[in-house]
């Protein structure tokens, strides 16, 4: 199905028609070869009928909510749901496990947008529980305006905790930059292989992984040719840019422990949720924190899971993470990405066509009973005109 292969891999939708072109000839598969539009008409009808489906009407709706920012103003405003009886604990989310409830795009989302919003969303669906987010100033404005309590998605409370820490920190910044200059410097040299990764300003304290990694083989590389009777030119040179890093040997060490530790305790919160025995295996790996920063990172950690269990009013795991919505995010970007200037469009039904489990009678059914005008009426509501469309009218002349 080629929906199916659209929506669970990365080929564009042009690469899609022309694999299958191929493959067609190759089988002799009989009919037409459908074009990369009609392909999006069927992204677009399946998400438009996951999006616009009436919803169970229940108690225990947990939300995912974030918004993106597009190339111009225009946010876009995502809301997933799960009913909490059927969080699948024991594995992280998959887009087949939630409920798309909203898609909306917006020059302007504040705090009492957002809340009039979720108190509409609640008429529909009946109760939140909670919401899970990254703490984005609107939508924690606009969940204490619907006295809707807020989990801090771990993620970015890790990265949150880690900036306070190493923001400030002299070495820190100091091994950072000297990183970006040998980017610089060395970039298309006989040495380009050894350049650190780059470092993206955004989201530096959310993964630091790419940076201890990278210094750890930093030091194992030079203590190898260190120990080299006969060194080539090329050995030399490395030896001696990459001298620095040895004077920066503890902090690397700190910052990979911090790291592994981080990655454990995420990856039992993300399976297991926030709950009593989840909390207990994650105090079991802080415990293993020996150095000054290691043991703020533990003690940070622990008033995190002490404010969540407090604040989400149940007795069962917290979904503590909202991964699958900054996924869902970064999926639609991709599709966008070959033409930047469109803006936010309607292919962002495409996030709620994620969602479809893709079985054939829903399908045949959404494609059916899902009208073009019915998406042209939603686009006008929901997405408006896109920066396109808007550049064309405005060069438009005569």
């Amino acid at each position: 199905m080629l929906v199916k292969q659209k929506l669970e891999t990365s080929i564009s939708f042009r690469a899609l028609k022309k694999n299958f072109a191929i493959t067609k000839f190759c089988f002799g598969i009989l009919g037409d070869v459908p074009s990369h539009t009609n392909i999006i008409n069927w992204v677009h009808k399946i998400g438009y009928y996951h999006l616009t489906r009436k919803k169970e009407i229940a108690d225990d709706w947990i939300i995912l909510l974030d918004h993106s920012i597009q190339f111009g103003q225009d946010k876009m405003l995502v809301i997933f749901g799960i009913r909490e009886s059927r969080i699948p604990f024991g594995r992280p989310l998959q887009f087949q496990d939630l409920v798309p409830l909203r898609i909306e795009s917006r020059q302007r989302w504040d705090g009492k947008s957002i809340s009039e919003y979720l108190e509409n969303l609640q008429e529909e669906i009946g109760k939140i529980k909670y919401a899970v987010g990254d703490y984005g100033s609107d939508i924690k404005k606009g969940l204490e305006l619907a006295k809707t309590s807020h989990i801090h998605d771990i993620t970015h409370a890790v990265a949150l905790i880690l900036g306070k820490i190493y923001k400030n920190d002299a070495e820190f910044q100091d091994f950072s930059h000297r990183m970006s200059t040998m980017r610089t410097n060395f970039s298309q040299t006989d040495i380009a292989f050894i350049i650190p990764p780059n470092q993206r300003n955004k989201s530096r304290y959310q993964n630091i992984k790419p940076i201890s990694d990278w210094g750890q083989n930093a030091i194992l590389l030079l203590e190898r040719i260190t120990k080299t009777s006969e060194k080539i030119n090329t050995e030399k040179k490395i030896e001696q840019e990459l001298d620095w890093v040895i004077g920066h040997k503890e902090f690397i060490e700190e910052l990979s422990e911090i790291n592994k530790t981080i990655c454990t305790v995420e990856k039992i919160l993300k399976f297991e949720g926030l709950c009593k025995n989840s909390i207990r295996q994650c105090d079991a790996t802080l415990s293993q924190l020996t150095t000054e920063k290691g043991k703020i990172v533990k003690q940070k950690l622990t008033e995190y899971f002490s404010d969540m269990m407090n604040l989400a009013p149940t007795d069962q795991s917290i979904l503590c993470t909202s991964d699958i919505i900054e996924s869902a995010f970064g999926k639609y970007k991709n599709y966008l990405s070959n033409n930047p200037m469109a803006g936010i469009t309607n292919l962002a039904l495409c996030i709620a066509a994620f969602t479809s489990p893709l079985q054939e009678n829903e399908v045949k059914k959404a494609l059916e009973t899902t009208t073009v005008d019915a998406i042209k009426t939603w686009t006008e509501k929901f997405i408006g005109k896109t920066l396109l469309q808007k550049r064309r009218e405005a060069f438009a002349f005569g």
